[in-house]
């Protein structure tokens, strides 16, 4: 129960600071009804009151009017008016005491512009209070203060100024007309059927006649322009002129010249033809005088082979 206690009073807090600006050190005034019940409770304020805002700094207040409103009580406020008497002294301004109801009211103004938090019992100053926005309320249940949450007034203005905040400022206001035709513009462009995309066409490029052919037809026609004398006379020239044959030995060479040079080299080919025939014979003949092997030198070498393969064999198992 604690623990969900103190979360409801730091989700509290953090409203009133995050919406009213109220933070550390938190400035608390105590009134003599809440000193008189927490002296009953045996409740030490000084030491209580900073649990209540999450262990943050505390500066308990009173003000000319409460203390004197305690001492009129006599004795049920003599203990009250010693503590009080510990707390900082708010100057409240008036030289003839009023209620002390009345004098906190005038402390928090309509809007708590001082931020401060009021620790009471007096139901009318509590119900006061929380028509007033951004008015932290301290109570005693018992003998366990608690911090309440936030009141409608507090919220509801919190939710006008987030209206506010959405709506258009007064510099905005002149520009909405050309924002809205502008808009507006742009939905009947919207509105308008778009032109759907057919098959496209060939590629021009691709049309396009090939260089080679272009080449090939302007050259046909030049051939054709050309006097029948003119190109009887080119090919008469083609036709005389010797076909040249190319060679590794002698280079380029004419037809003829290449004729004649194998007639010149024919007697030497000849003879060498013999020289090679005669060697060829001289070969046949040594190997016919080499002696054949043994048909028991043949039988060892098959053995051998077996041996070898069989050890092959062997060793793949393995």
């Amino acid at each position: 129960m604690r623990v969900k206690r103190q979360k409801n009073f730091r989700r509290s807090l953090r409203f009133y600071r995050l919406a009213h600006e109220i933070q550390a050190p938190y400035k608390v005034v105590v009134d003599g009804t809440f000193l008189t019940q927490s002296l009953q409770n045996k409740i030490h304020v000084r030491e209580q009151l900073p649990k209540v805002v999450c262990n943050d700094r505390v500066t308990p207040m009173v003000t000319n009017c409460v203390l004197a409103e305690l001492r009129a009580l006599g004795d049920r406020g003599r203990g009250a008016a010693f503590i009080a008497k510990g707390y900082y002294r708010v100057k409240c301004g008036h030289h003839t005491e009023i209620g002390a109801a009345a004098c906190i009211k005038e402390q928090i103004g309509t809007t708590n512009e001082r931020k401060l938090m009021v620790a009471t019992q007096d139901i009318d100053l509590v119900t006061d209070l929380r028509k007033i926005p951004g008015v932290p309320l301290i109570r005693l249940n018992m003998s366990v203060p608690y911090l309440e949450e936030p009141s409608t007034a507090s919220k509801a203005e919190i939710r006008a100024a987030e209206k506010t905040k959405i709506l258009p400022q007064s510099w905005e206001l002149a520009k909405l007309p050309a924002l809205q035709q502008k808009e507006a513009l742009a939905a009947a462009q919207a509105e308008k059927p778009r032109k759907k995309k057919g098959p496209r066409g060939a590629n021009p490029l691709s049309c396009l006649s090939s260089k080679k052919k272009a080449k090939v037809e302007r050259a046909a026609a030049a051939a054709a322009a050309a006097t029948p004398a003119a190109s009887a006379a080119a090919a008469a020239a083609v036709a005389e002129k010797p076909k040249r044959t190319r060679s590794r030995r002698m280079g380029t060479v004419t037809r003829s010249e290449a004729e004649e040079r194998s007639r010149s080299q024919g007697g030497l080919g000849s003879a060498a033809a013999g020289a090679a025939g005669e060697a060829a014979r001289k070969t046949d003949v040594s190997s016919a005088a080499r002696p054949a092997r043994t048909t028991d030198a043949a039988k060892d070498d098959e053995e051998v082979g077996e041996a070898v393969q069989e050890q092959s064999k062997r060793s793949r198992r393995r």
